[in-house]
């Protein structure tokens, strides 16, 4: 038998290519207000031995920044490389088996799946919803919940969450709560992820923060879970994964007491209403969404298209596809109001045929 490559490979490619400047790139939710101040003034002070000497094993200075924020011990957090580096490091300590989600839904999870050696189970979202018990299924496995979904922006219920909480610690399986843009869902005082994932055996809170605290270059992120859950995500990751100047940075931010991340999520959800009201009024189908982002419901022979055009028009989106037809569209990262004008006016120049 060849080993090499690994057949289950074939149906990847890279996740996303690098993509030239424009005017306004509204294709990654990340934070267009800019870096968190705390993590900027961090960055700027840093010197010869974030550089030069190997960052701490754990990023136990991130692990406290989090611990102290959530009144939680040191034991109950892991952390990674973004959001991202986190779950795959989950995915890596548990043994093959499914990952059941919901579609339409972050691309990367099934991808992650694959990568560790499971195999991905695409859920219909309205099916899914329709029946928590049934979608977290009857056998161990991993279930991934993203709240609000990728890349429709819709919030899913509380309850349905506790639901599927229930049945997978009764069965036996892992619950991945993904909770990247939760800033923009919840209020700030809202546990519900945090005490779930702190409440079973084998439920995980996924945080980044490359959204909300805008240091997606930076690449930090972390978990919330039990105990023992966290130590086997800790032995799957392996030391010095987050640099010095990142768990600083990163521990800045989630340490401050400023009002930036207040003042700047405020503005992003006016900008998201705001843009959704006037999407809505020009004929667009978008569902209400809870994230950073709006997602432009189109016919599937219609997304290449638009998107080449209003590239021209110096506006990126990113289009996406799925097996359910709810997942047919562009999605747009919010802005300040400028880069969302710019939207209006690239898609008025599309339906009239200018450009």
């Amino acid at each position: 038998m060849d080993i090499y490559p690994r057949a289950d490979y074939r149906i990847l490619d890279r996740y996303l290519p690098d993509r030239s400047p424009i005017a306004a790139d509204l294709s990654d939710n990340r934070n267009l207000w800019g870096a968190h101040p705390s993590a900027l003034e961090v960055l700027a002070g840093s010197g010869t031995a974030s550089a030069s000497q190997y960052p701490g094993s754990y990023s136990d200075r991130l692990v406290a920044a989090v611990s102290s924020r959530l009144n939680i011990a040191p034991e109950n957090v892991a952390t990674g490389a973004g959001g991202t580096g986190v779950l795959d490091t989950l995915m890596r300590a548990v043994a093959p088996t499914t990952v059941r989600y919901l579609d339409p839904g972050w691309p990367m999870t099934g991808m992650l799946a694959v990568m560790n050696g499971h195999r991905p189970v695409a859920v219909e979202w309205g099916e899914g919803l329709d029946d928590p018990v049934r979608f977290a299924g009857d056998d161990p496995c991993i279930v991934f919940v993203a709240n609000p979904g990728n890349p429709t922006g819709e919030a899913i219920p509380d309850d349905w969450i506790r639901a599927v909480h229930e049945r997978t610690e009764a069965v036996g399986s892992v619950l991945i709560l993904d909770e990247a843009y939760g800033e923009y869902n919840r209020e700030p005082g809202d546990r519900v992820p945090y005490d779930l994932a702190l409440g079973g055996e084998r439920t995980i809170c996924v945080k980044t923060l490359s959204k909300a605290y805008g240091l997606a270059g930076l690449r930090a992120g972390y978990g919330v879970g039990s105990a023992p859950l966290i130590l086997e995500v800790d032995k799957a990751r392996g030391p010095f994964v987050v640099s010095s100047v990142t768990g600083a940075a990163a521990a800045a931010a989630i340490s401050s007491r400023s009002s930036w991340l207040a003042e700047t999520i405020a503005e992003t959800r006016a900008s998201r209403e705001r843009v959704r009201n006037a999407l809505l009024q020009r004929g667009y189908e978008v569902p209400r969404s809870a994230a950073n982002f709006v997602f432009i419901r189109l016919p599937g022979d219609e997304l290449d298209d638009t998107a080449g055009r209003l590239e021209r028009c110096g506006v990126r989106l990113r289009p996406f596809a799925s097996a359910s037809p709810r997942g047919f569209g562009l999605r747009a990262t919010v802005a300040p109001w400028d880069g969302m004008q710019r939207l209006l006016d690239g898609l008025d120049r599309v339906r009239s045929g200018s450009v």
